[in-house]
């Protein structure tokens, strides 16, 4: 009897303790040195990239797919990428992957999954940030008036960087881009022609075209936008965090970014020399130069 017991006891200790080994999954590491981009960062829109795969796996991994997300939106199959989806059938691979970032401004994340014949995958991504070629700038210096005045306009064309008055603002409204308005406690602000604050204060809602402009206040001091002799800066306000307000409280010293949605119009980073005890506005507007 003790003899059976010890056996049966020696039967269950095996049945409890005995489980299935947790799949492995395969290795994947991306390759560093000259010609070759392993971590996250800038790139020049359109610019090439190559990225080194190295692969490892106890067995065959079998595929290899490639995927591309741009500015934040779902992921995607890149257009004419004959590697991007791709049977490997081998325990170890390294391979060269190549292709071209956007043209524009931007990011875009690049996935990379390889996977066994069982479904086990590891994936690694790279995430660019894409910034334009710097050019020469230009600083255009501009007066406005506020929404009441009669013989200075206080509404601003960004695509030829005019000042308008109300009315040929109102006939043009598919150009206008940015308004100033002084409220009735003296406060100034600058406001998109479709925001809801400017239509209080000019009735915009009737305009054939309201653009909705958009607006984001800087950290960049009066001294940084003085010393800008290229578009580096305002290339990174454009892409390192989107402009979203359609209307801003502004004073003497600030730098704004603001980026119009007209056809033509450019975006830009407009300082504000100062404010006039009549209510018109000096301002200092920096764009890339043509």
């Amino acid at each position: 009897m003790f003899i059976a017991l010890l056996t049966v006891s020696a039967l269950t200790f095996t049945a409890c303790t005995t489980e299935d080994p947790e799949p492995t999954k395969p290795k994947l590491n991306f390759l560093a040195g000259d010609g070759y981009t392993s971590t996250d960062g800038d790139i020049v829109s359109g610019s090439d990239f190559k990225v080194g795969l190295t692969a490892s796996h106890d067995s065959k991994i079998e595929t290899l797919v490639v995927t591309v997300s741009y500015d934040g939106g779902t992921q995607v199959s890149p257009l004419n990428c004959t590697l991007c989806d791709t049977t490997i059938n081998k325990e170890t691979f390294t391979i060269d992957f190549m292709n071209t970032v956007e043209n524009k401004p931007g990011n875009e994340t690049w996935f990379f999954t390889i996977a066994d014949k069982d479904g086990n995958s590891t994936t690694k991504s790279i995430t660019f940030n894409r910034t334009a070629l710097p050019k020469a700038v230009r600083k255009i210096d501009i007066t406005l008036g506020n929404q009441k005045s009669s013989n200075v306009g206080s509404t601003l064309n960004m695509t030829d960087m005019s000042v308008n008055l109300l009315s040929a603002a109102r006939a043009s409204a598919a150009m206008m881009d940015l308004i100033y308005v002084v409220d009735d406690n003296g406060s100034s602000y600058f406001g998109a022609p479709s925001s809801d604050d400017v239509n209080a204060f000019l009735k915009t809602s009737d305009w054939s075209a309201r653009n909705a402009t958009k607006i984001r206040m800087t950290n960049l001091t009066v001294g940084k936008f003085s010393a800008m002799t290229d578009s580096k800066e305002l290339l990174a306000e454009f892409t390192s965090s989107a402009a979203t307000t359609q209307w801003q409280e502004i004073k003497s010293g600030d730098v704004i970014f603001v980026n119009p949605v007209s056809a033509t119009g450019k975006f830009a980073l407009v300082k504000v020399s100062s404010i006039g005890v009549d209510d018109t506005i000096s301002l200092e507007i920096l764009v890339e130069d043509e």
